[in-house]
């Protein structure tokens, strides 16, 4: 996509919610700009049990470009070991927020969602971290879902919960991410689900688990 047609992407009207309607990426924004984080799950004990896993893995299999769809305010992301590293989010702010503190290293690059042409293409290995599970529209899921497997070359790393079941938080939903991948990337399998160690009752512990899909 040219310059011209990214910034016409970004100035075009988007579907306001109905009144009474939840949006995640209103929800997500307010909280960026309100001086809200990432959420616990990405500091502490779980921020680096995510980081040792996803750095295992780019080392185990060499890989040296990665995009998360869903960076939030960049704490996780500036855990990362790998060369390139690209960060996708649907808040304006969380974005900023990035750019601010890891935009100046090299190799680390940040973009809204809505800028589709700044990161076209595949990478080595495309990271869903605490995400699916607080993406509450349908057809927000879909899309979503749809980016991160369409830009990933040949892995894929989820960490969220793998069940469907509605909760009385208006941002929280679990969704049952195999089910859609098994019938929407057929090419892609379930190449290991990793047991959390934390595991247990929030807020000590977390019901996310990772779970690899390889494509083949």
């Amino acid at each position: 996509m040219s310059v011209l047609g990214r910034i016409v992407e970004r100035l075009r009207p988007r579907p306001a919610a109905r009144a009474g309607e939840f949006s995640s990426a209103a929800y997500w924004d307010g909280r960026y700009r309100s001086g809200g984080n990432s959420g616990s799950g990405s500091y502490g004990k779980f921020a680096e049990y995510k980081a040792a896993a996803i750095n295992a893995h780019v080392a185990e299999h060499g890989l040296t470009r990665a995009i998360e769809f869903g960076c939030g305010d960049g704490n996780q992301a500036a855990l990362l070991e790998i060369a390139d590293y690209t960060g996708i989010d649907i808040s304006p702010k969380a974005v900023a927020l990035c750019r601010e503190k890891l935009g100046h290293l090299p190799g680390r690059h940040f973009f809204e969602t809505a800028d589709r042409g700044a990161y076209s293409g595949t990478y080595d290995l495309a990271l869903s971290l605490d995400v699916i599970y607080h993406l509450v529209e349908d057809e927000v899921f879909d899309r979503y879902m749809a980016d991160l497997f369409d830009h990933a070359g040949g892995h894929v790393m989820i960490y969220a919960s793998d069940h469907d079941e509605q909760t009385p938080d208006s941002h929280v939903r679990h969704r049952r991410h195999s089910a859609w991948v098994a019938a929407n990337r057929p090419d892609w399998t379930c190449a290991a689900r990793l047991e959390n160690p934390h595991a247990g009752p929030w807020p000590e512990g977390s019901f996310a688990f990772f779970t690899l899909y390889r494509r083949g």
